[in-house]
């Protein structure tokens, strides 16, 4: 911690001359040099009763530490612009709070601007979390966090109407049939929401497709052990002729994961849903996107891949890619998939 720093935050009003020597941590001469600068800065003040100490060049045995007012005015324009909802007095009574998560409260407001509407629609935590603030994981990452961001405006959790998914089955079967489609979505929040939604629309029609079965794939556990799905399609689906569909974030990660999953089950028929990645694309314009936080997977045959697109998809996957961002399949809500599905056949 530097010096302005350290007097910023000292735990007294006054520091004496070996407490100042013990910060600077250097020669007499350059600590002299420092404290003559804090003291042309207003940093500090000399107590002249405390007499010097007696050495040349000399310092004074103790100084008054000046503290630095803080200017709030920036702050309490920002505050203006708020959202109605928020109580403006409660931050122009405490702008310190305001500038401690500034962020998260002015994410918050744009959204409420923008899309206030949305918030009768329930979605998963993380859809909900993505749609607001851009990342999937801050209202679980940070939730005591948002949580006192809502009290402090007097909300409640509730107002944000996210519901919570909890552990899954591995799968969901809607309807059995001599041939079915299997979706396999990677990650909890999606494989709950689409459920929920076939359950109480009774619908499993999605892009002109019958889904029979939503698979959880858990992330990377669907490709541990080669020839695992075979398994599962010899064993929990025998006696019908399926077709897979995959589903996942659009990163490095997501696309190995599809890649190791056609590779380890040759005797599966598995496709990429490109249906829902076109449309994740198109949805990602709406949102600025978040950077991927895993490089271990950016040497996957992104030709074999984008291969699978149009030209333009192709373009557009490996820009993104390049910039370092990422399309989590939590871009698909509750309220998008509501629209997608349709009366099943």
């Amino acid at each position: 911690m530097n010096i302005e720093k350290l007097l910023s935050v000292y735990k007294t009003k006054t520091i004496t001359e070996k407490e100042l020597k013990e910060a600077i941590k250097g020669s007499y001469e350059e600590v002299v040099e420092k404290v003559t600068q804090l003291v042309a800065g207003n940093l500090l003040q000399p107590v002249v009763a405390a007499r010097t100490n007696g050495r040349r060049p000399a310092l004074y045995n103790k100084y008054r530490i000046i503290r630095q007012e803080t200017d709030y005015s920036n702050v309490i324009e920002r505050v203006r612009l708020l959202n109605p909802r928020f109580d403006h007095q409660a931050y122009f009574n405490n702008p310190e709070l305001y500038l401690r998560h500034i962020k998260e409260i002015e994410d918050l407001s744009s959204f409420l601007w923008r899309h206030s509407a949305d918030l009768e629609i329930p979605m998963s935590i993380n859809e909900r979390s993505l749609q607001i603030w851009g990342r999937e994981k801050l209202l679980k990452e940070n939730f005591s966090l948002l949580n006192n961001i809502l009290k402090f405006n007097d909300w409640t959790l509730n107002s944000l109407n996210f519901y919570e998914t909890p552990e899954p089955f591995f799968e969901y079967i809607h309807l059995n049939s001599t041939k079915m489609n299997v979706l396999i979505i990677e990650n909890k929040d999606t494989w709950y929401t689409l459920r929920k939604v076939m359950i109480e629309q009774n619908q499993n029609l999605l892009f002109d497709r019958e889904i029979h079965v939503l698979l959880y794939g858990e992330g990377r556990k669907i490709t541990r052990g080669t020839g695992k799905l075979e398994e599962y399609n010899s064993g929990m689906l025998a006696g019908s002729d399926n077709r897979y569909y995959y589903f996942g974030d659009l990163d490095y990660e997501g696309i190995a994961i599809f890649m190791d999953l056609v590779k380890e089950n040759k005797n599966v028929d598995i496709r990429l849903c490109t249906e829902i990645y076109e449309l994740m694309l198109s949805e990602s314009d709406k949102i600025k996107l978040p950077k991927s936080k895993d490089y271990r997977n950016n040497n996957v045959d992104l030709v074999a891949f984008t291969s699978l697109f149009t030209a333009e998809a192709s373009i557009k996957i490996r820009s993104i890619l390049n910039e370092g961002r990422y399309i989590p399949q939590e871009i698909i809500n509750y309220q998008i998939f509501t629209g997608l599905m349709r009366l099943g056949l």
